[in-house]
């Protein structure tokens, strides 16, 4: 016989993030950045740099830049539409100018296009995969002398995720800004569903700074505005 799995006890996660310094992101980057052409993706040289901007810069999910549309895409007002998100909602993600600039000029590689295709097209015409994605960044690991424990052990390309919203943090900790008023907006730029999301996602910056749970839930208390999905 073999016993049901619900009374079994389940392993803790341990997994740790591994965050990439500013340094690493940059030579990562550029490492992509000459990414040839291949016979199975013609255009992924032009793809992989915009795709692995958008992972980074904006801290997007995977799923989440694979499956944008052209429709989502408004270059004219720099602003981004994840549809449907991890929580089933939509939300607006306004870009750096400096990347919204580089995607107009992607998009203007590719020309007019209907508002349902994929901005990121794969040859056939469909979304990318995500281990298309994984593959791209685990050559570039290597190349870079970057150890890689393994596809479950990291680093992971959802790491470059907690990376955006560790730089953010410490960025604005080394402006002085008012934590308080910034932790709720980056929790809803990530797609958070409570603000203790975002203070999860961000446990090992805050053992930087252990006031930041007690004074933002205290000021807050957990609410943070959001748009519907329509």
């Amino acid at each position: 016989d073999v016993p049901p799995r619900w009374p079994m006890t389940r392993e803790t996660q341990t997994f740790v993030p591994y965050i990439f310094t500013r340094s690493e992101i940059a030579a990562l980057l550029d490492r992509i950045d000459h990414l040839p052409p291949s016979p199975h993706s013609p255009d992924r040289h032009l793809i992989m740099p915009e795709i692995f901007r958008l992972l980074y810069g904006c801290g997007f999910r995977v799923n989440e830049v694979l499956q944008l549309r052209v429709a989502d895409v408004d270059l004219d007002q720099g602003v981004l539409t994840v549809r449907d998100g991890k929580f089933g909602k939509d939300r607006l993600v306004p870009p750096h100018i400096t990347l919204v600039q580089r995607l107009r000029r992607y998009a203007d590689l590719f020309g007019k296009r209907p508002d349902e295709a994929f901005f990121f097209p794969s040859r056939q015409n469909e979304p990318y995969r995500n281990n298309a994605v994984y593959l791209v960044f685990r050559k570039a690991l290597f190349q870079l002398g970057i150890p890689h424990g393994g596809k479950s052990k990291g680093p992971r390309v959802h790491d470059l995720r907690h990376g955006f919203a560790v730089h953010t943090l410490l960025r604005w900790y080394e402006e002085g800004a008012d934590l308080n008023a910034k932790l709720p907006i980056l929790a809803t730029y990530l797609g958070h569903q409570t603000l203790n999301g975002t203070q999860r996602y961000l446990h090992f910056t805050a053992e930087l700074f252990p006031e930041i749970s007690q004074r933002v839930n205290a000021a807050f208390g957990g609410v943070i505005p959001r748009r519907d999905a329509s």
